[in-house]
This record gives C-alpha cells, structure tokens and sequence, in this order.
C-alpha cells in the first residue's frame, strides 16, 4: 500500500466541511490520513464530517486516527461525525468496540 493508493477530498455539503476519502487506510497513509483529519478539525467552526462510503479498507491505525481527531475536535468544541461507512469500515468499528464513540450519519440532508 503506497500513499497513492488513498484519495481525500474536501468539499462542503449542507454547511459543512467534509472529508470524502476514498481507497485503503493503513499504517502507510496513517499520517497522511491524521495530517487531513487534523486540517478538516482545524478548519471547521462548527461540525466536520468524514465520509468513509469509499473506504475498502481500514485498520487500527485509522481507527487511531479518527479516534483521535474525535477527541480533538471535542477538545475545540466542534464536532467530527461520520458519513456512510463502508459496510468494511462499520464492522471494524463495531469489533474495535468504538462504533458508539462516532455519530454516525447515512446521509446529510
């Protein structure tokens, strides 16, 4: 797994910042996938969103990482919520017992 094999993309949708990211999350792009993270936390006023629907793989260290953003985006005040989790990233969540840690949206209005 390289760097390359992971797409992010910022946009906004329904007044807010999301984070569409689309490929495998491993330990390879776990600072790339924290860099990105922290930017849509830093950059968000209000609730920021992490769109996993394209995500085929994910593993510790992505949970890690979006464990921590979670975290630091409580500590700002702001929010991190989770849009449309691949059916491969909600049964690693669920297992690594964190399911209930993320507000998880199917869709934003």
């Amino acid at each position: 797994m390289s760097d390359y094999d992971v797409v992010f993309e910022r946009s906004q949708r329904d007044g807010r910042a999301v984070l569409s990211v689309t490929g495998e999350i491993d330990l390879a792009v776990a600072a790339r996938f924290a860099k990105e993270l922290g930017g849509l936390v830093n950059d968000t006023a209000g609730t920021g969103v992490v769109d996993l629907s394209g995500v085929g793989f994910i593993d510790s260290s992505g949970i890690r990482e979006l464990l921590k953003a979670k975290r630091a985006a409580l500590e700002a005040d702001t929010d991190l919520l989770l849009l449309s989790p691949s059916d491969f990233c909600r049964r690693v969540l669920e297992i690594s017992g964190v399911w209930s840690d993320f507000t998880v949206l199917e869709a934003l209005p």
